[in-house]
């Protein structure tokens, strides 16, 4: 006898069901086309924002791609302060005068709906005079701006809009892997029932929180925008406002279905943003990939750059393998302190090791010692990535003889990867023990969620021949 879980029940349910309708059919299960985002704003009358009940934890959530063959040491656990919010739909019809309930029915429907998810950060924020007026999140804030937002709830063109708070509210420097798994499973919840979702979080590790979920979120094929602000919602100067408004705009479109970030007038690809700046507006740059978007007038849109539709069906896989630790090299290092340290780490069953080296991928050629440390750290099971200081470019490991050390000692290259998506990629990676070390180290070079450059459209290498420069040239031209 076939044992059917209950999710499969209910999405073979709302398959059945959208057989009658073929909008519904369309809206759950086809990929997104490539029309204008501009001409697929489907209309609005309300806005719905309530306070949801804490549920427990998805047990049904996907775990990845395939079974774990075997589990040699159990992960490191980072456990979130909040709990899932779990299923933030309702199919039922609520009582009359029951105003924190809301029917959000998700077939035959003619207007689109998004999911707002908010952890907290700068958005929240309110002076608190318990603390000297310094900034800190406030419960309900949020609920309470966008109920009185016109644009959202006059705007016939805006999307539906559901919102969720997490309790507490985490201030971004606390949130880790258990939170971005708690983004994930929430998300895989509620999948089926929105168009999009929108992911409220403070800016300092918002670049690792979105490239953690680009590589949780398998075959995704609906946008997933994160924002922010620098200032806070509250004040009346502020960026808040117009980033919840795009992120939302944009998170309702059909040609995007990718995790991005939006932040000021650009749309980036999560996996390919990071933080440039403490003070400005424009806190978020896209070093080796143009924005998806840029708002002005009109909004413009990089076709060419949108990630295609999946091919296969959604799943999640949160798990992620923190055995890890990044090193910055600076001149005059210190080989005995840091060879010390893999050592010590070594005891505690290191997976991972990133190195950020000088330019395309270097490191001083009379570091032997150093160099041999690295070959006893892949020997024994380390995963070794290399990564540039540069804000852009690439590691290009064998242009230089001392990059040719390293590939002799197992380095791999993160090619033009940011920290941000090598750590979390590498996390990914070891984290869904179905993979082999080998298999780990062959992957990482491999580009997963347009996280990577392709060789062809790279730019050719300094000092490079000219007959390089031509093949180059002839690549990008194609």
């Amino acid at each position: 006898m076939m044992v059917i879980a209950s999710k499969s029940i209910r999405l073979i349910a709302t398959a059945l069901a959208a057989l009658c309708t073929h909008e519904g059919i369309t809206s759950a299960f086809s990929p997104p086309s490539t029309t204008s985002l501009s001409t697929h704003l489907i209309q609005s009358r309300r806005f719905s924002s309530r306070p949801l009940p804490v549920s427990a934890e998805n047990e049904d959530a996907g775990n990845g791609d395939a079974t774990p063959s075997s589990i040699p040491t159990p992960l490191p656990i980072h456990t979130s302060t909040a709990r899932d919010a779990g299923p933030l739909f309702k199919e039922e019809g609520c009582d009359e005068g029951d105003s924190s309930c809301t029917v959000i029915p998700h077939r035959g429907r003619f207007r689109k709906r998004v999911l707002v998810l908010c952890t907290g950060g700068t958005l929240t924020m309110s002076a608190d005079p318990a603390n000297g007026n310094s900034l800190a999140p406030v419960q309900g804030a949020l609920t309470e701006y966008l109920a009185g937002m016109r644009e959202l709830t006059d705007d016939p063109e805006m999307p539906e809009i559901i919102s969720h708070e997490y309790s507490p509210l985490i201030d971004s420097s606390d949130m880790g892997p258990g939170d971005w798994a708690m983004l994930a499973r929430d998300i895989d919840t509620n999948y089926y029932h929105f168009d999009g979702f929108v992911i409220l979080m403070g800016t300092d590790t918002m670049a690792y929180a979105a490239s953690a979920l680009s590589f949780m979120l398998q075959n995704l094929g609906k946008p997933v925008v994160f924002t922010g602000s620098q200032i806070p919602l509250r004040e009346p100067y502020n960026d808040a406002r117009k980033n919840l408004i795009m992120a939302t705009i944009f998170a309702s479109s059909d040609t995007v279905s990718e995790v991005c970030i939006f932040f000021h007038d650009r749309l980036l690809r999560a996996c390919r943003a990071t933080k440039v700046n403490t003070s400005k507006l424009k806190a978020f740059d896209s070093p080796n990939l143009p924005p998806l978007a840029e708002i002005g007038i009109n909004i413009e849109e990089n076709d060419h750059l949108f990630r295609a539709p999946p091919r296969g069906s959604f799943r999640i896989n949160p798990s992620m393998d923190t055995r890890l630790i990044t090193l910055r090299l600076v001149p005059g290092f210190d080989d005995a302190s840091i060879k010390a340290m893999i050592g010590a780490a070594r005891q505690t069953h290191l997976k991972g090791l990133i190195l950020q080296l000088y330019g395309t991928g270097n490191l001083p050629s009379i570091k032997d010692e150093f160099v041999q440390c690295l070959r006893d750290a892949t020997d024994a099971g380390i995963v070794v990535v290399a990564t540039t200081q540069c804000q852009s470019g690439s590691v290009i490991l064998g242009h230089y003889a001392t990059g040719q050390k390293l590939i002799g000692a197992g380095v791999v290259s993160a090619s033009d990867m940011t920290i941000e998506a090598t750590t979390t990629k590498l996390a990914y990676l070891l984290g869904r023990q179905d993979l082999s070390i080998d298999e780990v180290r062959d992957l990482i070079s491999v580009d997963l969620r347009g996280e990577i450059t392709p060789e062809s459209d790279m730019s050719p290498p300094p000092l490079a021949s000219a007959y390089q420069k031509a093949i180059a040239k002839k690549n990008r031209s194609r």
